[in-house]
């Protein structure tokens, strides 16, 4: 500091001490410097007004540009196209089911009887090969054959050992959980092996001269300790009939459900729901006539089958995770005349039964003894009822129906409305003869009433390998789908080379149906065309592309003109491949001609309106 500054007297305190000294415009110090002080701020503030008024305009600019911004997001946001709603689906709503006999499917102990460890052990074919998001077992307990069902007292809380132990089957569970797929279990409640826990008079009803109903052809009665009870399996059977209108017998199967669900499964499976109580009298007992009919659906089979259903809701309630109840009907025969059928069992708006309901429409021969194996779409559509078309699960085969290779059946499956079932074996083509193994499951033992085709060990491969790690097995295996006529197995339908195949229909048809909302939850129409030897529909769902399913009989051809439908077809999946329908390139027109070919054909395509 120069003593000049001193002697003028100025004071230097700490705020002054802050700003830069003052001096004369002209001072070299302060313009070398290149910085103003606040004075010169000031004062350019106050002698150069377009500096504030710059200033002003730039807030100004600032504020409208962003006030700009939120009045145009808000008009995108209000005049944007929604996305189409998306209904909320519960996994049985959603996903494709896999419907499997532990005890014939994969043996993991070499006791040539499938198991749950060989099951479980299966899961990675079952989703990643297959495409299946949940699996539904048959009875953990079963009624077949006899040396299984006579092997020890069984119960409806039990698993019969030959499958393995419960810590077996909490491996399963955790096997399939961990890959994000459900398990359902199945229940039969209608009858049951007299070596059985309940198989007790205070349990049974007592045999009558008034009982005329048999599946089997036979006196509707079986014995237990020398008294007689009533069994729709007949006198020989070895299964007698629970009485289910009795309150015992229903604490019973709700105390069986409920620990089932405490288990962890995901749903249970009621088997021969049809059956529960064959109650009255019929006017005649003459077949078709009246019976089965008369015996079928009873009011008092939907109470069991609703009371049934509480128990599911109140558990899924208390545990925040939904549950379902399916109900198959069993092996009806022919199936009852008239009005009656199995959508009775998903019940009333006040009176739930089922969730979902087994629809063996598209079975072998279902129907009447006379009907095609191949059910047609439009018999299908005009006897179901439409709104409740989703509530039913399809399939080709069951537990009590054999599988058959047909591709308009096995389309229809994952094509129309409903859940999807795949019955294990039938996504290869799985076409066996009725003929019994004798070394291995189910050791030559026809069953009562079903179709012993739907009982043979899976088709793995022609010589056991997959199916046991017993030494015995080659041999036998070989000589099984030798006597079969065994030509498509597991390991032809996935092997280099095999070229088109019901595997390859299936597996697509799997994953389209996962991909495409229109198949998930769109509706159903057949308003398209008519022709007699070709079938077509359309699955819409709002706001997402329709999907055009047509089905070309063999020797069949039409021009089907869909201008009124769509205005381009992608075809997505055709088989047998054809070169004039490439997947994934739109037709050059939508007056498509579908020409006759050696066999049944699927074109399934995209439909954009």
């Amino acid at each position: 500091m120069d003593g000049q500054g001193v002697e003028r007297g100025d004071k230097l305190d700490q705020e002054e001490l802050a700003f830069l000294p003052k001096g004369d415009a002209g001072d070299e110090s302060c313009c070398e410097s290149g910085v103003l002080t606040k004075e010169d701020l000031l004062r350019i503030d106050k002698e150069e007004p377009v500096w504030r008024r710059v200033r002003i305009a730039l807030i100004s600019i600032f504020w409208i540009v962003w006030f700009g911004l939120i009045v145009a997001s808000a008009l995108f946001i209000v005049f944007t196209p929604k996305c189409p709603p998306r209904p909320s689906q519960q996994f049985w709503e959603s996903k494709v089911g896999y419907w499997v006999n532990p005890f014939s499917f994969v043996d993991s102990d070499g006791d040539l009887v499938g198991d749950l460890k060989g099951l479980a052990d299966a899961a990675e074919y079952i989703q990643e090969e297959v495409g299946a998001g949940f699996v539904v077992l048959t009875s953990l307990s079963p009624l077949y054959p006899k040396s299984l069902m006579e092997s020890g007292k069984s119960s409806l809380k039990g698993i019969h050992p030959t499958l393995g132990s419960m810590e077996d089957f909490h491996y399963l569970l955790r096997s399939f959980k961990k890959r994000g797929m459900q398990v359902v279990v199945t229940l039969n409640f209608n009858s049951v092996p007299v070596a059985h826990e309940l198989a007790k008079p205070e349990f049974l009803t007592a045999s009558t001269a008034n009982d005329k109903f048999c599946r089997a052809d036979a006196s509707p009665k079986e014995a237990v300790d020398g008294q007689y009870y009533y069994s729709t399996y007949g006198s020989g059977s070895g299964v007698v009939d629970l009485n289910l209108q009795s309150a015992k017998v229903m604490d019973e199967l709700k105390n069986a459900t409920r620990f089932w669900l405490s288990k962890g499964v995901d749903g249970i499976l009621l088997e021969d729901a049809a059956f529960f109580v064959e109650e009255g009298l019929c006017s005649g007992d003459s077949w078709f006539a009246e019976l089965p009919t008369c015996k079928l659906y009873t009011q008092k089979t939907l109470t069991v089958v609703s009371d049934l259903r509480k128990v599911i809701d109140e558990f899924s309630s208390s545990t925040s995770r939904p549950r379902v109840l399916f109900a198959d009907p069993g092996n009806t025969g022919y199936g009852p005349n008239g009005n009656v059928s199995a959508e009775l069992l998903l019940g009333t708006e006040e009176a739930p039964g089922a969730h979902v309901v087994i629809s063996r429409h598209f079975a072998f021969n279902s129907g009447a003894s006379n009907v095609s194996a191949s059910p047609s779409v439009s018999a299908y559509s005009s006897s179901v009822n439409s709104s409740l078309a989703g509530q039913l699960a399809l399939t080709i085969a069951s537990p009590s129906d054999r599988p058959y290779a047909d591709i308009f059946s096995t389309a229809s499956v994952f094509l129309l409305p409903g859940t999807p079932l795949v019955y294990a074996g039938t996504e290869i083509g799985w076409n066996p003869i009725s003929d019994v193994p004798s070394g291995l499951y189910p050791f030559g033992e026809r069953p009562i009433v079903d179709d012993v085709a739907s009982k043979l060990p899976m088709p793995w491969d022609s010589h056991g390998a997959g199916f046991s790690k017993s030494e015995k097995v080659s041999g036998l295996y070989q000589n099984y789908t030798e006597k079969l006529n065994v030509t498509e197995t597991v390991e032809t339908s996935m092997a280099a080379g095999r070229g088109p195949s019901i595997f390859n229909l299936s597996t697509t048809l799997i994953r389209l149906y996962k991909e495409e909302p229109s198949l998930l939850w769109g509706g159903f129409s057949r308003n398209v065309t008519e022709h007699p030897s070709v079938e077509v529909f359309k699955r819409s769902a709002a706001g997402f592309d329709s999907v055009v399913v047509v089905m070309v009989d063999a020797d069949g051809f039409s021009v089907v003109d869909f201008t009124s439908e769509c205005a381009t077809l992608v075809p997505v999946v055709v088989y047998p491949p054809n070169e004039l329908f490439p997947i994934g390139e739109a037709l050059s027109s939508v007056k498509v001609y579908f020409k006759p070919a050696s066999c049944k054909t699927v074109y399934v395509f995209k439909c954009a309106v």
